[in-house]
């Protein structure tokens, strides 16, 4: 996003790819510990396995360190068409963004994002130039439910301060590592891509879906 990438992606990383990014028992039924947390999903566009994004959350007090590498890799007829990497560093304070490293490799278009927290603002840097933020700035922040709230969101590729809606479409049972599992569905809509996103009932992230511009699925599951 935040990175499941018009092979030109310049959406958030987990949902940018080619349009717009084992347990016995139920994860929903699993304690949830928000100090240490891993998410890593292997990626899909349609049917073929493209490659993987690992997330790893720590907390401690009011702090939280995010940590995101993506590794994408499409080929048609066995030649390698696509690449794509991500890597990204967030510090939050409660629940609002206090700095971002980030750096992309879009099938070799470069992008980073730098943003520190000095004075009450928010100061980005990008490749396109920079801007500075006012209030509780969050990213895409796919991990925690919670924190994916406002107008506006950080895409952490490109830098952009979109805007963007945040809807509960409701409750389904889907499989989460081969167990059907109660979650709840959510929705992020802006003006150029939608992101479907999947929680078990006590807030553990475990599934994303976005559809590409060629009408592809593309699809990140729980390893």
């Amino acid at each position: 996003m935040s990175t499941a990438c018009s092979v030109t992606s310049r959406f958030p990383i987990a949902a940018s790819i080619l349009g717009f990014l084992v347990c016995l028992v139920s994860p929903s039924q699993q304690a949830w510990s928000a100090t240490s947390q891993t998410y890593d999903f292997k990626v899909f566009l349609g049917m073929d396995e493209i490659g993987h994004q690992r997330f790893d959350v720590s907390s401690e007090n009011e702090r939280t360190q995010v940590r995101i590498d993506a590794h994408f890799t499409v080929k048609f007829l066995y030649i390698t068409v696509y690449t794509y990497r991500h890597t990204n560093i967030e510090t939050w304070e409660g629940t609002c963004l206090r700095e971002i490293r980030a750096e992309t490799d879009d099938n070799g278009e470069s992008f980073f994002v730098n943003g520190i927290f000095r004075n009450g603002q928010l100061q980005v840097q990008t490749q396109t130039g920079n801007w500075i933020g006012e209030g509780c700035i969050k990213t895409f922040a796919y991990w925690n439910p919670e924190w994916i709230t406002g107008e506006r969101l950080l895409n952490s590729q490109t830098g952009e301060h979109q805007p963007a809606s945040i809807l509960v479409v409701g409750e389904e049972t889907i499989p989460v590592q081969g167990v059907p599992t109660r979650t709840t569905h959510r929705r992020i809509v802006t003006d150029k891509f939608t992101i479907d996103l999947w929680y078990t009932l006590n807030g553990r992230w475990v599934a994303l879906h976005s559809t590409t511009k060629k009408g592809d699925t593309l699809r990140y599951t729980l390893q």
